[in-house]
């Protein structure tokens, strides 16, 4: 990439960046921590998925924040955060809410069935993050994979049980673990989880006709070949 369109591009991508650290992570299914940063991976995640920007690279984004002189963005560990302009409040201290009857989460076919038993956790996070829109959960669970499981919340239910509900921003609800008896989705029978297996010979390849020799037949060759070659010795020392 020439150096004028790469800095038209970097201009570009920042002007992105800004709308979503300062303004709606929201809309792209994130939420700032208490100091306002967010993980590096899951915001270059998120930008890759609007159209035209699916060739930024994490390095494209360290530019940004490294070569930028007005410092409109800090990189602290594998987290970033807008340095300044925020038009949302960044809260130091969530406080419970009641949430909307229904949310919803999008998970792996692989986790689904642990889920099914065991409820939600944070795996990592300090929350959980649930939405009030099938779509964004729908995108967000993407991230992870291709074909992911939307669960039904019933997060009133769950909120009236005793369970704490906390909401950062319009769309996106927080909860520390959510017991399995409060979510819902497809049957299990459904879901197809594919468990990649290795080829037991991956070097050989059977064409049409042929066939693999087992264990057993190698010895047993080995074996007729050790015999064959003993009778010939015996016969040349015979007069």
């Amino acid at each position: 990439m020439k150096q004028r369109n790469y800095q038209k591009t970097l201009k570009g991508l920042s002007k992105l960046m800004s709308y979503i650290l300062r303004h709606h992570p929201d809309e792209f299914g994130l939420v700032l921590d208490q100091e306002g940063f967010v993980s590096l991976k899951e915001l270059h995640q998120a930008i890759i998925e609007e159209k035209g920007w699916s060739f930024v690279r994490i390095s494209h984004i360290k530019d940004i924040v490294n070569f930028n002189d007005k410092q409109r963005f800090e990189i602290r560990g594998d987290k970033i955060r807008a340095s300044y302009g925020h038009s949302l409040a960044v809260q130091l201290d969530y406080q419970s809410v009641i949430p909307p009857k229904l949310l919803y989460h999008a998970t792996t076919r692989k986790a689904y069935p642990h889920i099914l038993e065991k409820g939600l956790l944070p795996m990592g996070r300090q929350y959980v993050h649930l939405t009030i829109d099938k779509e964004l959960s729908l995108r967000i669970g993407k991230r992870r994979d291709k074909k992911p499981v939307l669960l039904e919340i019933q997060a009133k239910r769950a909120a009236e049980a005793g369970i704490e509900f906390y909401c950062p921003n319009e769309l996106i609800y927080l909860v520390k673990t959510l017991p399995p008896q409060y979510i819902s989705g497809p049957p299990l029978h459904k879901i197809q989880i594919k468990i990649p297996q290795k080829p037991a010979h991956p070097s050989i390849q059977v064409t049409p006709g042929s066939f693999l020799l087992t264990e057993d037949m190698i010895i047993k060759e080995k074996q007729s070949r050790a015999e064959r070659y003993a009778r010939k010795k015996l016969k040349k020392k015979k007069p």
